[in-house]
């Protein structure tokens, strides 16, 4: 994330972050979609809505705007030389996008992709520590002739690009400090999985969502919605055949 160069956990890591955020876009375009929003759903965004002082539509405007910057910013690469930012303004830039998708949308990110957001503002804090002393001043040597040439302080602006995300991510975490929100989240993550399940199906897909638990006793539990999904479709499928035992 900071320089391009990842090891292959934090790059299998970033795929399934990647995958997570492409799943709430979906979910959030069918949201938006003229009386589409049940009952429960409504009430999600009502509390995500009262949280931030907004409106449902506030809420989702803002959610799907975040969602639609986070997938630029992955989509934008940036070229290093001696590990600083050929572009400093295109590179604040996909750093600004990023930290607005984490903070707009966390209530619906995954928690292995809050972690992995929570990792990378701490990766940043210990990187900014790069424009202090000696190497700051080398950093601010080689910034030197391009912000004479775009009239601006890139060296300022590259120094604290390095907050943006750490901020975002504390932004999200204390703002549900005052009120228990892990009822929510837990409501989010079944809605967006319930959406995924209905998405599945309509392709023919039979187990739409697995979700792999440290333990066995783990994996049992966090798997129950797509269990009992997949019974109730084994029974509907029995119906439609009269009856007929599908499992031999």
């Amino acid at each position: 994330m900071l320089n391009g160069l990842t090891s292959q956990q934090e790059t299998e890591a970033l795929k399934r972050t990647e995958e997570n955020i492409e799943k709430v876009k979906s979910f959030l375009e069918n949201c938006i979609s003229p009386n589409s929003l049940s009952d429960e759903v409504q009430e999600f965004f009502r509390e995500i809505a009262g949280l931030k002082g907004q409106n449902v539509e506030e809420i989702l405007q803002e959610m799907m705007a975040g969602t639609q910057k986070y997938l630029e910013a992955i989509n934008t690469q940036i070229e290093f030389k001696n590990d600083i930012p050929i572009d400093i303004n295109k590179y604040v830039d996909k750093i600004e996008k990023l930290a607005a998708g984490i903070e707009s949308c966390w209530d619906i990110f995954s928690g292995e992709s809050r972690q992995y957001f929570t990792n990378i503002a701490y990766g940043f804090t210990q990187a900014s520590y790069k424009c202090n002393g000696w190497q700051g001043l080398l950093i601010r040597i080689r910034l030197i002739l391009p912000s004479l040439q775009q009239q601006e302080d890139l060296f300022s602006k590259y120094q604290n690009s390095f907050w943006l995300i750490p901020k975002a991510v504390d932004r999200a975490i204390e703002l549900r400090k005052s009120k228990s929100t892990y009822k929510l989240w837990e409501k989010g993550q079944y809605l967006l999985n319930k959406a995924t399940e209905i998405d599945n199906s309509q392709k023919g897909i039979l187990l739409p969502y697995l979700n792999l638990g440290r333990t066995p006793e783990e994996q049992l539990e966090k798997n129950k919605p797509a269990m009992a999904w997949a019974k109730a479709r084994m029974e509907e499928i029995k119906r439609k055949y009269n009856g007929k035992d599908l499992s031999l």
